[in-house]
């Protein structure tokens, strides 16, 4: 009995000491994780909440609204988005970020397209179109003609950008060709990101902060080296690649105005950039070309280092003291900020305005903004405790896998948006009434798909916009899709070049932009520009 009792004794004083240990090292690692927050405001002190009690905690200006569009376990950690011809919202999305799938597992991210099909806002339809994928950024649907069985987008996952297509019509995409490689990938927060169509029929995007990069085009003899902060240009055929501009730090989003100037987020130069091709931004201690850094619109920095998305709103759905401004995702803050932009001369200034999202909860990191064809602003938040790269070990266990909210914000005192139609099986005719809208995304999606038809019918119908009454948004991008047609005439150029009216400043703005995109003169065209 005795033996018993001592080993009895034993066991229960071993087994003491090892609950002791283990409440031991529980509290020691929650006094190191307070310390480590108290340090660090890069990590969020709060525990996650559900997408209600998120959105609960975001605050709007008096008539807006945030509303739930998509959420987990149907999406992961949203990176970009971007609209299609159909009204249909696409994603990237990753579980893997900020650690790339090693060469010897299949990588577990994806593009999901997300479509609302009974009109409340809420997708109520997700599917997976790629997967596989190695922390996917860059997304952009491409358009299709009715004919064409599936889908195809242009997306960049380590360390190309790819075709990606359905070529069967079941929803996947089952063709995957290299257009562009490859990038550097040592930093994973500083990759390609925020495909942006161009008036011109070009693709722009940023370049990340440390990667370096030789990318070369598949279908062609273009080649370009960029290290660091640039933004570029491509083909979508993998024809052409061009860098843009030199500098920055960590560029990633792109937002393009009416007027046709491109504008980025950066982190540590300034939140909004204007871009002008062929300049060089200030960086880490980099020289520019012998001219001097192209000129800064922003004097200010939100007060964080880490800025990403950003979003020009050209639209009517807003209130009018809301419209030409620019919106940035502030994902240390955990706000979206706004800018007016003002001009002085020639030069524009980005005013600082009150934020226009601001969260109670430390984990809403706004990471991308994108404006939907129905007026509302769309965030891609990539809802995380923690969002710094350099700021807390990349090993850290607090970062977040699963969680992520993709959220609209609209304006409730407005009218309601008239639905964009599919503009994939839409007439030339609907495709010519939506060259008139007042949203650019809707603009930019029937100028692509009217680019796409082509043909003699498309062209004499594009031509008949000029002379109509005077409609310069609609004149605007008849100039681009004639001349992405190689049909643009000299005629046509005198036509728009001759009206002096200051509601048609826009339309000559864009007439010398495609001449300033030729690769030659004639004499003719040259005493045009001056």
């Amino acid at each position: 009995m005795k033996r018993t009792n001592g080993v009895i004794t034993v066991a229960v004083l071993g087994w003491a000491v090892f609950v002791l240990g283990l409440w031991t090292a529980f509290h020691g690692l929650i006094a190191a994780q307070d310390r480590d927050r108290r340090a660090n405001p890069h990590i969020a002190p709060t525990p996650p909440l559900s997408p209600d009690r998120e959105k609960a905690a975001l605050h709007v200006p008096p008539g807006f609204e945030v509303q739930l569009v998509a959420a987990e376990p149907g999406i992961h950690k949203p990176m970009n988005l971007a609209f299609d011809e159909c009204g249909r919202l696409w994603v990237t999305d990753t579980v893997e970020y900020p650690f790339p799938a090693p060469p010897d597992r299949k990588p577990r991210d994806t593009v999901k397209i997300l479509e609302d099909t009974d009109g409340d806002g809420r997708a109520d339809r997700i599917t997976t179109f790629a997967d596989g994928l190695n922390i996917p950024i860059g997304v952009l649907p491409l358009p299709r003609r009715r004919d064409q069985a599936g889908d195809a987008a242009i997306v960049f996952s380590i360390p190309n950008i790819y075709l990606l297509e359905d070529t069967d019509g079941d929803g996947k995409a089952d063709r995957r060709q290299v257009l562009y490689g490859s990038f550097g990938h040592r930093d994973t927060h500083g990759l390609v990101n925020s495909f942006t169509w161009g008036f011109d029929g070009w693709v722009y995007a940023c370049h990340g902060f440390a990667n370096t990069s030789t990318v070369r085009a598949a279908h062609g003899p273009a080649t370009i080296t960029m290290n660091s902060g640039n933004t570029f240009r491509f083909r979508t055929d993998g024809s052409d690649i061009e860098q843009y501009t030199w500098g920055q730090v960590n560029p990633f989003g792109l937002s393009l105005t009416p007027r046709g100037d491109l504008f980025s987020a950066d982190c540590h130069s300034r939140p909004v950039m204007m871009l002008l091709r062929g300049g060089y931004y200030q960086s880490f201690g980099k020289p520019h070309d012998g001219l001097g850094f192209a000129p800064e619109i922003c004097r200010h920095d939100h007060g964080s280092t880490a800025i990403a998305g950003i979003v020009y709103y050209a639209a009517d759905a807003f209130p009018p003291e809301f419209r030409n401004n620019i919106f940035v995702g502030n994902v240390v803050t955990n706000r979206i900020n706004r800018d007016r932009l003002q001009q002085v001369g020639s030069t524009l200034h980005a005013m600082l305005q009150p934020d226009f999202v601001v969260s109670d909860d430390p984990w809403f990191r706004p990471v991308d903004l994108e404006l939907g064809p129905d007026g509302a602003i769309y965030v891609a938040d990539f809802y995380n405790r923690i969002i710094g790269h350099y700021e807390v070990s990349l090993t850290h266990p607090g970062r977040d896998r699963e969680r992520g909210r993709i959220w609209r914000i609209v304006y409730k005192g407005s009218k309601p948006s008239e639905a964009m139609p599919n503009l994939r099986t839409a007439d030339v005719e609907e495709l010519l009434a939506r060259l008139h809208d007042p949203n650019l995304t809707v603009r930019m999606l029937a100028t692509n798909q009217l680019v796409i038809r082509g043909g003699d019918e498309v062209i004499r119908r594009v031509r008949s916009v000029f002379a109509e009454p005077p409609s310069p948004d609609a004149q605007v991008h008849a100039l681009w899709i004639l001349e992405r047609l190689k049909a643009l005439s000299l005629g046509d150029l005198q036509r728009v070049l001759a009206d002096r009216s200051a509601r048609s400043a826009v339309v000559r703005v864009h007439a010398i932009r495609v001449l300033g995109e030729r690769r030659s003169w004639s004499d003719r065209e040259r005493n045009l520009v001056l």
